[in-house]
């Protein structure tokens, strides 16, 4: 009888292991997208203070898209989407020339 019980509870450690490892893995690559979202949200931003304005604009790069829109006295909307549009950030700034 111990051994059932024994075998149960490692069973049941080994499902709530697995379990833990989907949701890192999960959150792991979302935290990737973000990451890789802001960085082309700043590199969007870095292109645009040497443009002129009003400008809009998309970039579209695995799946995940940045938008932004600068009118005439340079405020920029920068706005990240996932593949299933869903807003990610939104980030709003004057430009400086």
């Amino acid at each position: 009888m111990e051994v059932v019980v024994a075998l149960l509870v490692l069973e049941v450690a080994v499902v709530a292991a697995v379990g833990t490892l989907t949701v890192a893995s999960r959150t792991l690559t979302e935290a990737d997208r973000l990451e890789r979202m802001v960085a082309d949200a700043e590199g969007v931003l870095d292109s645009l203070a040497g443009e002129s304005w009003p400008t809009v604009g998309t970039l579209v790069q695995a799946g995940s898209e940045v938008s932004w829109v600068v009118d005439s006295a340079g405020r920029a909307d920068v706005r990240a989407v996932t593949p299933v549009g869903d807003t990610v950030f939104t980030l709003v700034t004057v430009l400086g020339q």
